[in-house]
């Protein structure tokens, strides 16, 4: 182990994302802290972090916490956030955190931007990316406003809040304006700011991203090329499985590095596109800044360490891209990549999880406790249900 490893990682989130971003600094010898207030789901069993309970993972709590939970350690350790609610905290008050922390991140206006889809819609016109035709909503009455958009049109958030949880979805594939005024008139009380943004069209498999980290110099220290198989739900829900995509890779990188340069983006971050089935051509999304996220795993199961990327970066490391690239695997989250084939398959679909080896999220037998207890956790809600009938 570099002497350099001994400097510890605080990891804020032990979900399933959390989790992946632990191991794989365990992996390489770093000394891991899992910060977060909730060790109760079976990611929180993990054997490759100390645990430390938080009073809670956004507002001042978190960076009163961070900066007590600081005192304890020899070093200032390198920072890193799997959860956009902690991230927003963290930015707006940065400076507090600085004397205390390794992290690398935007300025706050740019990354609120970023975080924005209407600010995305912004950098992607001054880099000259094509995106998908998109209107800003705020009130009912601007919503006539998509009159001449193409059908179907996605509706959704123009900011991501997980306050109201499954009350509100993602996103919602609309077949007319009619339908999204009925959408907006249950919603625009909790939620007012959303954008109308045109249907590309293919599957979920038809969804490629590009995973990178970007040092404080504007230099990309590591990147990777992914595709998703499946998300839950189907068409406008999260990452349920996917794999790598290097036939993309050239092509990504170069919409990415635009970009990530028209805004001044450093840190942790990705860039999601769709490649339109009726044409062909590959089309921005949206990014994601200055976090890790669901899917960066699988840029570790096919050998590149992004976390570990990031590491290096922050304490003064080179890190090593491998020499070959790893077999070909998909990387899946169940049970939500079998309720998402369950609910909408393809063929495409089924020919990519049939051809390549699959590695699931929380099953590791190097750390066997989060799948035990995910396990156990099943087995007594089928007797609780067998028993209620």
């Amino acid at each position: 182990m570099s002497e350099m490893n001994k400097i510890p990682a605080v990891v804020i989130g032990l979900d399933i994302n959390g989790l992946g971003v632990c191991r794989w600094l365990h992996h390489e010898g770093v000394p891991v802290y899992a910060l977060d207030n909730n060790f109760s789901r079976p990611s929180g069993k993990t054997w490759s972090a100390k645990k430390h309970l938080i009073r809670d993972v956004e507002g001042d709590a978190l960076i009163e916490d961070l900066i007590e939970f600081r005192a304890g350690l020899n070093d200032n350790p390198v920072l890193f956030i799997t959860m956009e609610k902690s991230l927003r905290t963290i930015s707006e008050q940065r400076e507090k955190l600085k004397p205390y922390y390794r992290f690398n991140m935007p300025d706050h206006d740019v990354l609120m931007s970023l975080m924005n889809k209407n600010g995305v819609l912004e950098v992607a016109e001054k880099a000259g990316i094509r995106y998908p035709r998109t209107l800003k909503i705020t009130a009912p009455g601007l919503i006539d406003g998509a009159k001449n958009f193409n059908f179907p049109c996605i509706f959704k958030p123009a900011v991501q809040n997980s306050t109201y949880g499954d009350e509100i979805k993602k996103a919602y594939k609309t077949n007319s304006l009619q339908e999204i005024k009925d959408i907006y008139a249950d919603i625009k009380d909790r939620i007012s700011d959303m954008v109308i943004q045109e249907w590309i069209e293919g599957t979920d498999s038809d969804i490629y991203f590009l995973l990178e980290y970007v040092n404080g110099d504007g230099e990309v220290v590591a990147d990777f090329p992914g595709r998703k198989v499946r998300s839950w739900p189907p068409n406008v829900g999260g990452t349920a499985s996917c794999t790598s995509a290097y036939e993309l890779l050239d092509q990504m990188r170069e919409a990415t590095g635009k970009y990530f340069k028209a805004c001044g983006f450093t840190g942790m971050g990705g860039m999601e596109f769709k490649r339109d089935s009726r044409t062909g051509e590959l089309l921005m999304i949206e990014p994601t800044v200055a976090r890790t996220d669901l899917q960066h795993e699988v840029a570790m199961i096919h050998g590149v360490n992004l976390v570990y990327a990031q590491y290096c970066a922050e304490t003064g490391q080179d890190f090593s891209l491998p020499e070959s690239r790893q077999e070909q695997k998909i990387w899946k989250v169940d049970p939500i990549n079998r309720y998402s084939r369950e609910t909408q398959n393809s063929a495409e679909q089924d020919a990519i999880e049939q051809k390549y080896p699959s590695v699931e999220a929380i099953k590791r037998i190097s750390d066997p406790l989060p799948f035990i207890y995910y396990f156990c956790a099943k087995v007594v809600d089928k007797i609780n249900h067998i028993l209620k009938r």
